[in-house]
């Protein structure tokens, strides 16, 4: 990947034996124009943080399994991609 720029990614993360409450963390992820969210996810759980968790089988939109809120909207990280969100976005599970 020749990434030239650089997205801001917020995830909602909580761990019930050491958080009070649930809370975003800030990740950088280099990126271009053919990166989908999930391969940020990725990203971020080889390169940034190890103990990062999340979902996925097919990538290729049809089982559902990567299914996420960004910025409040249900969406397939799969299917959406970082060059869609300028301004960087927030990750959370589906409600």
């Amino acid at each position: 990947m020749s990434a030239n720029r650089i997205q801001k990614i917020e995830i909602l993360r909580y761990d019930p034996e050491h958080d009070a409450e649930p809370h975003f963390q800030t990740f950088e992820v280099p990126f271009d124009e053919t990166m989908s969210v999930l391969d940020a996810i990725g990203y971020i759980k080889d390169n940034l943080d190890k103990d990062l968790s999340y979902r996925w089988s097919c990538r290729m939109a049809i089982c559902g399994s990567c299914g996420i809120m960004v910025d409040g909207v249900p969406k397939l990280a799969c299917k959406s991609f970082l060059r869609d969100y300028p301004n960087g976005f927030k990750i959370e599970p589906l409600a």
